[in-house]
């Protein structure tokens, strides 16, 4: 999947990753966000969580809310 945008932190660019994403399926998130870097999915026992770590290493953990909009992981709390 083509882009003009480049993802180098996923946590720092999320207002414009969700803005740019904002048309885009879930499906079609994740593979937009897995061609800018590694993705796997993590057991949280709650909802399907994942972790992404861009092609210069900075990682993220993330899920998505019943809406489809991100829902980023902290040490200890949830941001979008």
């Amino acid at each position: 999947m083509q882009s003009n945008f480049t993802l180098i932190d996923l946590v720092s660019q999320r207002h414009a990753v969700r803005k740019y994403l904002h048309d885009f399926d879930t499906a079609a998130k994740l593979e937009w966000i897995a061609a800018h870097g590694t993705i796997r999915t993590v057991s949280s026992g709650f909802r399907e969580t994942y972790a992404f770590e861009s092609r210069l290493g900075l990682t993220a953990g993330f899920f998505f809310d019943d809406l489809g909009d991100f829902v980023f992981l902290g040490d200890h709390y949830t941001f979008q």
